[in-house]
């Protein structure tokens, strides 16, 4: 099976993400603790053009997915599992595209799928997880809208233009990847693309798409709130430590395939192989544009003081990092010990299933309390009590995360609110009829014992201001079965809303 994939490495894409995704039911019982797959799931219910945070091709896609697809825990990540497979693939596409073997595309994708980006951390679907799997494909477009000949070079050059306003409908923070790019081709070398339609159909086509959602910012500018809030105004001292933090990223994002590319790809010396590995390739200056060139402009942006970093930005600038090391690696090397690191998965893939049942036995018997919220429990009980008692149906809950999670869960549809009904965003639809409607306010979800009186208070007297009849009700509820073996109860408060 493992000689297959040498010439099959699809196949590894396949295999590999199948495992991760079951490796990832077993850990996590529930969605990300931060929420942000719920909030995906929010902005999801709508075609909006944007939000106050994030353009929205990533909620598009959970749309497109959740129309056919239940809302389940499972089916969520079996989402993030066919995102990450698209990444892989994608960079199989540039491997290729780029000209390197398959055998060396294989051995940069083995490696590549021990970074944490690809194995702990895209399990949450969110802005940073959709870089990683459009940004490879932008690229792979680009090399091939400037290595092919004819009407090929069309074709990509309309396909670059798609992709790279898809990814900046992904997350604004990818101009980091179209920069470059765009730099490159003013190479001296590069500067007869200029001279054909190449440039100029990727242009119109990016402007195609880009151009909507730029119109809607600049009738939407309380959108652009959240960037501001990214400009750079820390203290210098806080800078260079976040600076400092973003330039070591590659090592403690990417430490365990960095380890093994040096160990078996490369020989001589620690700071030989790390010269070797780290060199710019001389034969393909574009490799290294698309492996350095999204990390060095983000840093440049962070000490000319534009932008606060934030560590998890360097969650997507990695990938063609394995490209360019198995570029930079001893060929001999790479065939000697390529196949040996891919049949090392024979291990790997057992090692990961049995980790993933070590971590949730030692969450399970550690009182962990991400791994114990009965977040699916609590939105259906908090539906059922409704239904239970009154005719007329929820269409409504309010607001944040909470409600993304009691509508994401709820066993009848229900939409969740970003806001009260009467102080919705500009971005959201209007609901003029919520008067007319019953609703839900939620408070946050508590360990038991806690209060949430004032929450409960502040729901009566909006409703009351409102004209709204109002109920609250607390839901205590604690996970149970073989993989919830301690009692961890949780509390959580509603006031159910409608009208007199």
């Amino acid at each position: 099976m493992f000689k297959t994939f040498s010439s099959r490495p699809a196949l590894f894409v396949v295999v590999h993400c199948f495992v991760w995704w079951i490796m990832i039911l077993i850990a996590k019982p529930n969605l990300d603790r931060y929420g942000d797959m719920v909030e995906v799931y929010a902005w999801s219910q709508h075609w909006l053009a944007g939000s106050s945070k994030h353009p929205q091709f990533l909620p598009w896609m959970a749309k497109i997915w959740f129309l056919v697809a239940p809302q389940t825990v499972a089916s969520f990540y079996l989402l993030s599992a066919a995102n990450l497979a698209v990444a892989m693939l994608g960079i199989l596409a540039l491997g290729r595209a780029l000209r390197l073997g398959d055998l060396q595309v294989l051995v940069a994708l083995a490696l590549g799928a021990l970074a944490f980006p690809y194995v702990t951390l895209s399990d949450k679907l969110n802005m940073n997880a959709i870089c990683l799997s459009i940004w490879p494909w932008t690229a792979w477009a680009f090399v091939k809208a400037t290595s092919e000949q004819g009407g090929k070079r069309i074709v990509h050059a309309a396909l670059f233009g798609v992709l790279a306003g898809l990814a900046m409908l992904s997350k604004y923070y990818s101009i980091v990847l179209i920069l470059p790019l765009f730099a490159f081709t003013f190479l001296s070398n590069q500067r007869w693309l200029w001279r054909t339609a190449t440039p100029w159909i990727a242009i119109a086509v990016y402007l195609a798409v880009t151009t909507p959602h730029i119109l809607w910012l600049m009738a939407h500018q309380d959108a652009l709130a959240y960037a501001r809030e990214q400009a750079g105004d820390d203290p210098i001292g806080a800078r260079i430590y976040y600076i400092a933090k973003f330039i070591a990223a590659p090592l403690f994002y990417w430490p365990i395939p960095f380890i093994l590319a040096g160990l078996f790809l490369v020989k001589g010396s620690f700071l030989s192989r790390c010269a070797q590995l780290a060199r710019l390739p001389g034969d393909n200056a574009l490799l290294g544009v698309l492996a350095l060139g999204p990390w060095l402009l983000t840093l440049f942006f962070a000490v000319v003081g534009l932008v606060e970093l934030s560590t998890p930005w360097a969650i997507p600038i990695g990938f063609a990092f394995m490209l360019y090391g198995i570029a930079n690696a001893d060929q001999r090397l790479v065939q000697e010990n390529g196949p040996k690191i891919i049949a090392g998965f024979r291990f790997i893939w057992p090692i990961m299933l049995v980790g993933s049942v070590i971590a949730a036995t030692m969450d399970a018997h550690s009182d962990n309390v991400n791994y114990y919220r009965p977040e699916q429990e609590q939105a259906v009980a908090a539906v059922e009590h409704w239904n239970m008692r009154h005719n007329m149906p929820l269409s409504w809950v309010s607001s944040g995360n909470l409600a993304a999670m009691i509508a994401f869960f709820s066993p009848t549809p229900i939409e969740a609110l970003p806001a009260p009904p009467d102080a919705l965003p500009s971005y959201y639809p209007e609901r003029g009829n919520w008067r007319n409607e019953a609703g839900i306010i939620a408070c946050p979800v508590q360990a038991a014992g806690s209060d949430a009186s004032d929450c409960i208070e502040d729901a009566k007297i909006w409703a009351s201001l409102h004209g709204l009849q109002s109920e609250a009700a607390t839901f205590t509820i604690a996970r149970s079965g073989i993989s919830f073996p301690n009692k961890l109860p949780f509390r959580m408060s509603v006031v159910y809303v409608w009208p007199r």
